[in-house]
């Protein structure tokens, strides 16, 4: 599938790539003492069968959610707001039936236990078939609706692509792919849906899909589209959210939230010249449902990096959030992303308290710690708290391979609380090892994260751990 290159955005074909290997290295799966011990695999409280780590607060134990044989990687994670114990965790996965694609992976447990689902071919469409394996999404509405999304390239090679989304109503079954972007003469990279959840927001359960689109043929423009579905995912109409990029500049990483009050916010990095290390983090936001979108702000200016040591390329999504509580801070908008230093790559967060239109000065999440923090992600709870995940390197002397990390802000994003390490488990980063980790609140004392690891010693996985608070 055809996608500007993650190191140079030259916008350019290229074709998306998972790089198989074996990695022989121990594993360590020891019990986790961070603020706690956890015993067993499940992540929620409802019975004998489904108990979580105890006593609160505690490391909840990591479980691989995934199926192994070939690689899995991307990790966006969700919760049901009507029952607690369903999960959906995106991924690419080769495990699916050839020629592969977009698996997701369901949990009616708490995450003791997991099932796939695999996206199926979109066939005939504009005379070619489409194939899934493009950046997976998920999401639930107000009404415990499943909603899944990936992109799709065109099976003949020649580079075309969109996005697609189906959908699941009260655990039955998935319905048939819709197309959300793409097709004809824009092509679609870096998409992010989400769903308005907001009981008092004129467009509840309205959901949005942000993405970069290219145009045809040229491919030397690049533009952030936003579209809008009223109806449950059934119609979709794209909007251009901000002016269009000529190359050497471009647009990248989208990221997509909504407020309680029906507010739609989109982020994304702006580089020129793409092929720099240099990135401008933009905002914009729209309060007509996704109709028309504000001027771009600047929020803030980072450095990339590959990760030292590795030469791995990684993509540095600004992940927004909205506390939408009736809390202290309610309304705040919080974005994460990394900074390069110069030494070591750093996850910091950024807040805004007046709705986007001026930002605070990067918040380290990890302050003191000068070893490699990358693929960060953040959601705001239902409490108003914000939990930031990533991966990080500081119990590796030789800074080379990962483990999980988490930190909780209680203060509306002013400073953030000792780090917890959510596995004992080392991974190696390589080539291929996805586009973004993810993170959910389940309820107001569960936060729950979703990583990338490889320390099984043979090939990448999806694994699901987190923090119980109460």
């Amino acid at each position: 599938m055809r996608r500007p290159d993650v190191r140079t955005c030259d916008c350019k074909r290229s074709e998306m790539k998972i790089v198989y290997r074996a990695i022989v290295m121990a594993a360590f799966f020891v019990s986790v003492a961070v603020v706690a011990s956890a015993q067993t695999t499940s992540l929620r409280d409802s019975g004998p069968d489904n108990l979580s780590c105890s006593p609160a607060p505690c490391v909840l134990p990591p479980t691989q959610a995934s199926e192994g044989g070939h690689e899995v990687i991307e990790a966006p994670i969700v919760a049901d707001p009507l029952n607690p114990l369903n999960l959906l965790l995106g991924s690419l996965d080769p495990n699916c039936p050839p020629p592969g694609g977009a698996g997701f992976h369901l949990s009616s447990d708490g995450g003791a236990t997991w099932s796939r689902y695999c996206m199926p071919l979109i066939n005939d469409f504009h005379g070619r078939t489409y194939v899934p394996g493009g950046q997976p999404n998920v999401a639930y509405d107000r009404n415990g609706t499943a909603y899944i999304a990936s992109g799709y390239g065109d099976s003949e090679g020649m580079g075309y692509t969109l996005v697609a989304v189906q959908k699941r109503l009260n655990g039955g079954n998935w319905t048939q792919p819709v197309i959300a972007l793409g097709a004809g003469s824009l092509d679609p990279f870096y998409s992010w849906m989400a769903v308005d959840t907001g009981p008092q927001s004129p467009h509840v359960n309205s959901l949005y899909m942000s993405a970069i689109v290219l145009n045809e043929p040229q491919q030397n423009k690049n533009q952030v589209v936003v579209a809008h579905s009223y109806d449950g995912g059934q119609t979709w109409t794209g909007v251009k959210a901000v002016p269009v990029q000529t190359a050497p500049a471009g647009d990248l990483y989208t990221s997509t939230s909504v407020g309680k009050d029906g507010t739609v916010y989109v982020t994304w990095m702006y580089c020129n010249p793409c092929s720099s290390n240099k990135g401008d983090m933009l905002f914009s936001k729209s309060n007509d449902g996704g109709n028309t979108w504000s001027t771009p702000v600047l929020m803030g200016t980072i450095l990339q990096s590959e990760i030292p040591n590795s030469n791995v390329p990684v993509t540095n999504y600004p992940v927004i959030g909205v506390d939408n509580s009736n809390g202290p801070y309610a309304g705040s908008l919080y974005v994460v992303m990394y900074n390069w230093t110069g030494t070591f790559m750093q996850v910091q967060v950024l807040r805004s308290t007046d709705g986007g239109n001026t930002w605070s000065k990067p918040v380290p999440v990890a302050p003191g710690i000068t070893h490699d923090q990358f693929l960060p992600w953040l959601s705001v709870s239902p409490a108003g708290l914000v939990g930031v995940s990533w991966l990080d390197r500081r119990n590796d002397p030789k800074n080379v391979e990962y483990q999980a990390f988490a930190a909780i802000s209680t203060d509306g994003g002013k400073s953030f609380q000792p780090n917890v390490q959510l596995t004992t488990a080392f991974s190696f980063p390589v080539l291929g090892m996805g586009y973004y980790t993810g993170d959910a609140w389940d309820g107001p004392n569960y936060f729950v994260a979703a990583w990338m690891d490889d320390s099984n010693g043979v090939d990448m996985q999806e694994e699901v751990g987190g923090i119980r608070l109460k």
